[in-house]
């Protein structure tokens, strides 16, 4: 706010002015100085009436209120305006839909301009205690108290300029436009790309059938509310205000999550609708949105549910690095919007907080798993997180979901706890004992954690065959956890010690592999790629290196036989991917080297302690790459020439083998990036 000569602001100068007499309304026809008194002295002597002047209103002239109405009319013609394009240039349908659509990436001249589909700009964001303006906000509250405490004429002004600071800081005055997250806004040279149309008979009839009978994706993590969806598609199909990119792709991504499921169970509403043709539009209509730098740079709401799906998506399709790409977009957002504190829910009503809450944590669970699979520091950190976890629901068949959506939320955090204490660089300097004390520890809370999952009541949870075959997915991601855990190295720099309880740990995450294995091919609606997707390629395949080792120390049969069995399942669904085809390439090759050196009773990968059943290994890349070449040219249905052999080869093998010994995570060797020289080619 300005202020004038002497410190006093423009607001208390007009404060001040507006309490002084005005001259009377004689002295101002007859042009005469007014004393400005009731009655002045100069209507005292000429005898007439001394009539004070009116006192202002802050009611405005009728012209002006005119003008205003002119202009508010102007403004909803626009408006109105807007919506027309927006259902012409999304070609929403009403009937049945066209045999085929073209689509261009180019703006058409039914296209939404970006200016328009992205008006909405993100709300306010999140900054911390420590930032300027929150020093700023504690620093008035200071003075504020200060001036309140001095009645004078000083402390009148210096309060008004408080207020105007106050009101510069608040977030209605700071809201960040999209401007601030790119470097040009210019709608015209920036098109967005055109989305295929669905037809709006389609969507009802998911939407009462969502409402009808409750969807198995909606008993995980990310969504649980149909009403979400309701006004999502009401928001896209039936707008009055401009539809933003996110609500878009968001509602696609749903849908295509809902109709791969209707498809998947057999949907009585795909004897209405070619559900798999108009899967396939959703699925292009949510790559496009997601590949939009819009989708990726800007805080929103719908661009935060955007991309948790599309993290869903890259898992369901075996891309762990694209999944850690968009979980960190993701979880920038969440940050950036303040997800992860209490205080920024406050204003939202219970049920935004509820959605808001289970994308967040959604998000958290996703990000620790990667952190802990792939080897990589988790985007979000536990330190600044005080928000509450979702509200588990009254319906008795959900509960029993929601409580294992708690406990995969809790599994992540020990997930995250493991990295950091064990396989982070930090951890790594840290000392022997150190590391054991919080192996010690993170054993028993793991422990605990299984307890807790078993007290789980199934008995009256929706979709009982799903909830049950859940359970053996649980198993594995527990014995996988916890063999990671044992793994970790308690020496550095020689070698890594691989004690008993390690190697029962991994026995248990392989034989919960086969069970679980089993239990998938028992059920139709679930695709052995599904099974390759979700199960192998979410959980560590550490144990099986375990084994492996534990095999070829104590040159055990049993070990050889479960290897192979294992190796009989990934055989199964080799063809669901190429990292299926990958995984089970290297699997096959480890258990085929297994079975030669028990046969052979050779032992060379260190020094096995057949009564504690432990195994301390010394330099695994001096001992064991001679083996390779030998037993690579012995698989009878393996070309160890072709070109599938390319791409990994032997020191390729050795390398995640190795890495691993020494205690680093296996997953790009098996997820397929090439690791020459310790370094990702």
């Amino acid at each position: 706010m300005a202020s004038v000569h002497g410190g006093e602001t423009i607001r208390a100068r007009r404060q001040r002015l507006s309490l002084l007499p005005r001259a009377c309304e004689g002295c101002k026809i007859r042009k005469t100085r007014c004393d400005r008194s009731n009655p002045c002295s100069n209507c005292k002597a000429s005898g007439i009436t001394c009539q004070q002047p009116p006192v202002e209103t802050e009611s405005r002239p009728k012209v002006d209120r005119v003008a205003q109405l002119e202009d508010y009319i102007e403004r909803l013609e626009e408006r109105l305006s807007n919506v027309e394009n927006q259902l012409a240039g999304h070609g929403i349908e009403s009937e049945a839909p066209r045999a085929s659509s073209v689509v261009h990436t180019g703006r058409t001249e039914n296209e939404t301009p970006v200016s328009q589909l992205l008006k909405d700009s993100p709300g306010s964001l999140y900054e911390g205690s420590s930032s300027f303006t929150n020093h700023s906000v504690e620093a008035i509250e200071v003075a504020q108290r200060t001036v309140g405490s001095n009645i004078s004429g000083a402390a009148s002004s210096v309060g008004a300029s408080l207020s105007d600071l106050d009101a510069l800081l608040q977030p209605s005055s700071a809201l960040p436009a999209l401007e601030n997250h790119q470097f040009s806004f210019n709608a015209d040279s920036r098109p967005l790309p055109t989305l295929e149309s669905l037809p709006v008979a389609l969507v009802l009839s998911v939407v009462r059938r969502m409402k009808a009978n409750s969807p198995i994706f909606f008993s995980g993590y990310t969504v649980n509310d149909t009403s979400l969806i309701e006004n999502l598609c009401q928001a896209v199909f039936f707008p009055t205000d401009p539809v933003s990119l996110g609500q878009l792709t968001s509602m696609n991504g749903i849908l295509y999550c809902i109709l791969k499921e209707y498809l998947a169970t057999q949907d009585p509403l795909g004897k209405q609708y070619d559900l798999k043709a108009f899967l396939a539009k959703c699925d292009r209509n949510f790559n496009l949105g997601i590949e939009t730098y819009d989708v990726l740079a800007v805080p929103t709401f719908d661009n935060v549910l955007a991309l948790t799906l599309a993290v869903i998506k890259a898992q369901s399709e075996c891309k762990p690095q694209l999944c850690c790409t968009l979980i960190a977009a993701a979880a920038s957002h969440c940050q950036m919007l303040g997800y992860h504190r209490e205080l920024t829910y406050r204003s939202d009503t219970r049920r935004i907080a509820e959605q808001k809450r289970r994308i967040f944590w959604s998000l958290y669970i996703f990000d620790k798993n990667m952190s802990l699979l792939l080897g990589r520091a988790s985007n979000i950190q536990d330190s600044e997180i005080d928000v509450q976890y979702p509200s588990l629901s009254t319906d008795p068949g959900q509960l029993p979901w929601d409580r294992w959506y708690l406990m995969a939320i809790l599994l992540a955090k020990e997930q995250g706890r493991i990295y950091e204490t064990q396989y982070s660089a930090a951890a790594l300097k840290t000392s022997t004992a150190t590391r054991e004390h919080h192996i010690n520890e993170l054993s028993v809370a793991l422990q605990q954690w299984r307890t807790n999952l078993e007290q789980i009541d199934p008995s009256r949870v929706k979709h009982p065959e799903i909830f049950a075959l859940s359970r053996h997915h649980w198993d594995i991601m527990y014995y996988s956890t916890l063999t990671s855990l044992l793994r970790a190295s308690t020496t550095s720099g020689v070698g890594a010690e691989i004690s008993s309880p390690c190697f029962q740990a991994a026995r248990s995450s392989l034989q919960s592999h086969l069970r679980c294995f089993s239990g998938y091919q028992m059920i139709d609606m679930v695709s052995d790629k599904d099974f390759a997707d979700w199960v192998l390629h979410n959980s560590s395949f550490n144990p099986f290196l375990v084994i492996f080792l534990h095999a070829i120390a104590a040159t055990s049969l049993e070990d050889v036989q479960l290897l192979d069995e294992v190796v009989e399942t990934l055989r199964k669904v080799r063809g669901a991917s190429s990292s299926s085809e990958r995984l089970y390439l290297i699997c096959a090759t480890f258990a085929r080297i297994a079975g030669r050196m028990v046969e052979e009773q050779s032992s060379c990968v260190g020094l096995y302690d057949q009564q504690t059943d432990s195994l301390h290994l010394l330099d695994a890349m001096d001992q064991i790459p001679i083996i390779w070449p030998e037993s690579l040219q012995d698989f009878p249905e393996m070309d160890t020439s072709a070109d599938q052999f390319s791409d990994w080869g032997v020191p390729d093998m050795a390398g995640i083998l190795t890495s691993w010994a020494e205690g680093q995570p296996s997953a790009f060797g098996m997820y397929g990036a090439n690791m020459r020289g310790g370094q990702p080619e």
